[in-house]
């Protein structure tokens, strides 16, 4: 079974495609692949997704709830329990993440990869798009009377300009409940009912834009959810319709995508960063996450992964060591992860190319000294 452990991040501002086709990253396998066991995997692998989604439904739901609460009762104990549902809800989607690039791998699905990943995870995101920033107290979408708010229009002003300029998905939300500099408190989501236009004032549409962006990425996340079902016929229909080898191979080629395009990025090359929001100091664990699962599908805790149908003995060795070296290195790191050392930082980008290079295949292992069977060497005897 894909049973494991499971935690889970922000979508830095990346190339955040769907997986190419697997024949374009992954290399033919070395060695041949048991049909039977990649027919099992690969629709077990479908359901492990499909039960992934719908944790990150129902944390997007409890998300909403705990919006709506605070909205009706602006209290710091209510606040921080949104805040908590933020941190839940953006865990659960991340874990979700190496699912969501195996059902968008088809060249027909890609876009729709790309622009769900793009309005549920867009980051970084320019705080005064959205509100009032220190020196500038009419900035953002609050005090911009021009822009009505519905979800709708948020789409539309989503990105409209600029990569940063995010109205929609988790880290805008996030602008809202942490402030823009992390200083954000409850009284800012107070009613107000004063003035001839008591909805054109900051602070009723800072309540409004809050709720309305809490209300898109649970929609967004249900709709995901209610795509994936086999019986569906939408998402799956292409995945299954392959024969069982081509799907593990689909499935490698996802993870490598994601280690390349969304893990990778997600850690600096240095400790300086232009980060305008702490993302919650969330980085590291939003990291953690999506490995985890990754992990999980390649080495899980009991039956048969990936790495039994791809790898041989040495390289499924060598992988697990370096899942495991490089999550106590990223749990000892300082999260948000870009404040950690830069020689940490390099350590753990060089293990991420190495899981590449282990998951492709690519990467050879030599067996170790010790497994070495010694040859013995007969001397003939002089007569």
């Amino acid at each position: 079974m894909l049973s494991g452990f499971l935690l889970l991040g922000s979508g830095c501002e990346r190339k955040p495609t769907a997986t190419t086709e697997e024949s374009e990253s992954v290399p033919a396998p070395a060695q041949s692949v048991d049909t039977s066991a990649a027919d099992a995997y690969s629709a077990e692998y479908w359901q492990a997704g499909q039960a992934q989604i719908i944790d990150a439904q129902a944390a997007a739901q409890a998300l909403e709830r705990a919006v709506a609460q605070l909205l009706m009762a602006p209290t710091e104990d209510h606040l921080e329990s949104a805040k908590l549902a933020w941190l839940d809800a953006h865990r659960e989607f991340s874990a979700s993440m190496p699912f969501i690039e195996v059902a968008f791998a088809p060249a027909e699905l890609q876009q729709q990869g790309k622009d769900l990943l793009l309005a549920l995870n867009s980051w970084p995101v320019q705080a005064g798009y959205l509100d009032t920033v220190p020196g500038y107290s009419t900035s953002g979408i609050v005090n911009d009377t021009a822009i009505e708010l519905t979800l709708t229009n948020l789409r539309k002003q989503h990105r409209l300009t600029a990569h940063e300029e995010a109205s929609t998905g988790f880290h805008a939300l996030e602008i809202m409940l942490w402030g823009p500099t992390s200083e954000r408190a409850a009284e800012q989501f107070s009613e107000s009912s004063g003035g001839e236009e008591p909805k054109a004032q900051a602070s009723n549409r800072r309540r409004e834009l809050t709720r309305l962006i809490t209300q898109g990425i649970s929609e967004d996340l249900s709709q995901l959810a209610n795509r994936w079902p086999v019986t569906a016929n939408d998402l799956s229909q292409p995945y299954l319709a392959r024969d069982p080898v081509a799907r593990v191979q689909r499935i490698r080629a996802a993870h490598i995508d994601l280690l390349r395009n969304q893990v990778l990025p997600r850690i600096p090359e240095s400790s300086e960063s232009d980060v305008e929001s702490g993302l919650a100091a969330n980085s590291k664990q939003a990291l953690l996450a999506m490995l985890r699962n990754v992990q999980v599908a390649w080495l899980p805790g009991e039956g048969s992964g990936l790495a039994d149908l791809l790898l041989d003995r040495h390289q499924v060795a060598a992988l697990a060591e370096t899942f495991g070296l490089l999550e106590q290195r990223l749990l000892k790191m300082e999260d948000p992860i870009e404040l950690a050392a830069p020689a940490e930082l390099q350590r753990s980008r060089q293990q991420v190319e190495k899981l590449v290079g282990l998951i492709s295949g690519d990467t050879k292992v030599p067996a170790r000294e010790e497994e070495m069977t010694p040859v013995s060497v007969t001397i003939p005897v002089e007569e």
